[in-house]
């Protein structure tokens, strides 16, 4: 069938596909010319990218490498360290833009990855924390261990950020936004918030040894400055009153011992018979808190106390000296007979510390009979004690 105009002899060659868009129109010649309604310029761009494939080139990099293991973010103009860790490549912000500050930067990280055990880092949680801080691997005192755990307790109901989170992604605001809430919703003061933050610290502390973090997150939060609390000590006749006032034997003789001596029920609890050594004249003390072993003289005011516990055979190899059961009831019964305030087993030692200070004794020497490692807490707490007369003699030497 033949079309009038359209004959097969008159039609011109058809251009190529792939300049044809496909919303083109394709009509009858005029004069030998094949024309399209839609605009070329407009359906130019389309044909260059739909049916060339080649699309125009734009720069879609968000980074820039600005150094060895440094590339900058472009948006921000934040630095971020870019190194291998354990086979796989790591990529931390460094919080800065200065080129200098993070070249430093890099490299202090690159020295705390090398302490971390990427296997740990990837499956230690806060409650595997929790579970190993209750088998108290830092060895503390009974006492001491009490108190954490209640407060471990509460800690494990009211922490917002979950107990399966890892190890590594807790961040100290993470720990100030908990801590915050406590002290607000518990009212505490600066004492009561440190007691969370030494928590902190300990249980953190725990994923530092096991590899699962380099540095312990909690050690970005400082302790609070506390008031100096009121502490009551008996003048050494009160507390030799109180002493005679006990009824029990057992807490009798452990509170002499603590005043004479100047020991705590914690390490009084340790001592056994052999770590008396009455020929050199001096008793092996070891310190709850630190379990440093250290010494104590037999001073010539427990001489006569130490001579009667030897007599009365409580000095035998492996066995107890001190059998303490509830000194602070049997001091607080004595001290409603005497009409004095309410003192506490640890006023003992405090009053042995300043009738020491007060008789001129170092106070470098006194904090070696408490086991302590210099004299700041003395100095600190009882420097109002140290001796005027003593202090006169110092002046003296100044001439």
């Amino acid at each position: 069938m033949r079309i009038a105009g359209l004959e097969p002899a008159h039609l011109s060659a058809l251009p190529p596909q792939s300049s044809v868009s496909a919303n083109s129109t394709i009509c009858a010649p005029v004069n030998n010319q094949v024309f399209t309604r839609a605009d070329t310029r407009k359906n130019e761009s389309v044909l260059t990218a739909v049916l060339t494939q080649k699309p125009k080139h734009t720069s879609n990099k968000r980074f820039q490498r600005v150094g060895y293991g440094l590339v900058r973010f472009k948006k921000t103009g934040m630095l971020y360290g870019v190194f291998k860790s354990a086979g796989r490549t790591r990529w931390k912000s460094l919080g800065t833009d200065d080129l200098i500050f993070a070249r430093q930067l890099l490299s202090e990280e690159i020295k705390r990855a090398v302490k971390v055990d990427w296997k740990q880092a990837g499956v230690v949680t806060v409650s595997q924390l929790i579970e190993r801080y209750e088998n108290n691997p830092m060895n503390l005192a009974p006492s001491t261990l009490k108190i954490r755990k209640h407060l471990l307790g509460i800690f494990q109901r009211t922490w917002p950020f979950g107990l399966g989170i890892k190890a590594r992604d807790v961040k100290p605001f993470m720990l100030r936004s908990w801590l915050s809430g406590r002290r607000t919703e518990q009212k505490l003061k600066a004492t009561g918030v440190n007691n969370y933050i030494r928590l902190l610290h300990g249980l953190f502390a725990l994923a530092v040894d096991l590899g699962a973090v380099a540095e312990n997150p909690a050690e970005q939060v400082e302790l609070l400055s506390e008031e100096s609390p009121e502490r009551i000590t008996p003048t050494w006749q009160q507390a030799q009153c109180i002493i005679k006032s006990v009824k029990r034997p057992p807490s009798k003789i452990a509170l002499k011992a603590m005043l004479l001596l100047g020991l705590g029920q914690a390490e009084l609890r340790n001592i056994r018979g052999e770590h008396f050594d009455l020929t050199r004249g001096v008793i092996v003390v070891r310190r709850q808190k630190t379990q440093k072993i250290f010494t104590v003289p037999i001073f010539p005011q427990a001489r006569q106390f130490v001579e009667c516990l030897q007599n009365e055979g409580h000095l035998e190899p492996q066995k107890q000296v001190f059998k303490i059961s509830n000194p602070r009831e049997a001091i607080s019964l004595a001290c409603r007979r005497l009409n004095y305030p309410a003192f506490t087993p640890r006023s003992f030692r405090r009053a042995f510390i300043i009738r020491a200070l007060e008789k001129g004794v170092d106070p470098r020497v006194v904090a070696v009979w408490q086991g302590h490692r210099d004299a700041t807490l003395i100095l600190r707490v009882y420097g109002a004690w140290i001796n005027q007369a003593h202090a006169q003699r110092m002046a003296a030497l100044m001439n």
